[in-house]
């Protein structure tokens, strides 16, 4: 959504160099907000819902992959959960962000969110910082955990991975899609095989047939 917000902004290229030229993509969001607020207010709305769903979602993959990695899943679900709650801070600071563009325009909004930045991002003691950065770490840790409780094969494991990088901070703009395609293709088998009262199972993609146990044939399963 981002990315079609940022195509409907009819940004020209001048525009767009001295944008795209800034450190941050604060200047680039705000500006788009202003000439797209559907479409931007459409997207982070997604990205809210997502983190919502997402909470529930790392507690159930906790409990499926206790069972063999109880501590790993715990600590993996737990880092990830206060990160979430991080995130949802940090959305906050951007919907305030976004009203100030509504209410004064693009070219007061913008110098005033920008002088502040810096104490936005890192208020209350660096709390929302540590916490979010708890995501890579936790991500990390769930993702092994549901390897060893073969709940997920290596590949949908290796999906769970860009969770933790997921809105990172005030104001940051997203890859069109990536990390929510990667999450989808992870966790929704899962809830499929929830849903229909079965254990989510690893499955082996090049299988001969044979159930021995063979290391290197169920490496590679999804």
């Amino acid at each position: 959504m981002q990315w079609l917000a940022r195509q409907s902004a009819n940004l020209s290229p001048s525009e767009l160099d001295d944008l795209d030229a800034d450190a941050f993509a604060a200047p680039m969001l705000l500006v788009v907000h202003s000439r797209a607020p559907e479409l931007s207010t459409a997207g982070w709305t997604l990205l809210l819902l997502g983190i919502f769903l997402l909470i529930p979602a790392m507690i159930c993959l906790c409990q499926i992959t206790a069972r063999r990695a109880p501590l790993i899943a715990m600590l993996g679900a737990g880092l990830m959960i206060l990160g979430l709650g991080a995130r949802l801070f940090y959305l906050g600071v951007d919907a305030t962000a976004f009203n100030l563009v509504e209410r004064l325009g693009p070219g007061a909004a913008t110098p005033l969110f920008l002088d502040g930045y810096g104490d936005l991002a890192y208020a209350f003691w660096r709390v929302p910082v540590v916490l979010s950065l708890g995501t890579i770490l936790g991500s990390l840790l769930i993702a092994i955990a549901a390897y060893r409780s073969r709940s997920l094969g290596l590949i949908r494991c290796m999906l769970i991975l860009p969770a933790g990088w997921l809105g990172m901070g005030v104001l940051k703009e997203h890859e069109p899609g990536f990390g929510g395609l990667c999450l989808a293709l992870a966790l929704v088998p899962c809830g499929v095989a929830l849903l229909r009262n079965r254990e989510p199972r690893s499955r082996v993609l090049f299988s001969d047939g044979s159930r021995e146990r063979r290391p290197l044939r169920d490496l590679v399963g999804w």
